[in-house]
């Protein structure tokens, strides 16, 4: 394997691993909203509905329903309250990815 493929890989593992760790931080807060609403006897299923997903991401203020019980608005605003963080981490790993990468490509041009 040449210098600069060894670099561009050792230059975005940084980048994917602290992508990898706030994905399972994200899993994590679901996992204990989802919790949340099992406690109060109803059930959020963010895998089986895109339409949640969907809200979540692009449409948070619509994220919550009036029709959602107590248990699933709780667990939904706890969602939201680490929205913007989690989403925040995600565009830093994603740019850490890349200036690694290039970053890692450069010097394995230069040691190579």
């Amino acid at each position: 394997m040449s210098a600069s493929a060894v670099g561009f890989f050792l230059g975005v593992a940084p980048g994917i691993g602290y992508t990898l760790w706030n994905l399972a931080r994200g899993q994590r807060a679901l996992e204990d909203a989802r919790r949340t609403a099992h406690e109060h006897g109803e059930m959020l299923d963010m895998a089986s509905s895109p339409r949640l997903r969907f809200y979540y991401l692009f449409k948070p203020a619509q994220f919550v329903c009036p029709q959602d019980g107590e248990g699933v608005r709780q667990a939904k605003m706890r969602l939201l309250a680490m929205r913007k963080s989690f989403i925040g981490r995600h565009a830093l790993g994603g740019l850490l990815v890349i200036i690694g990468g290039f970053v890692g490509v450069a010097i394995g041009l230069g040691v190579g």
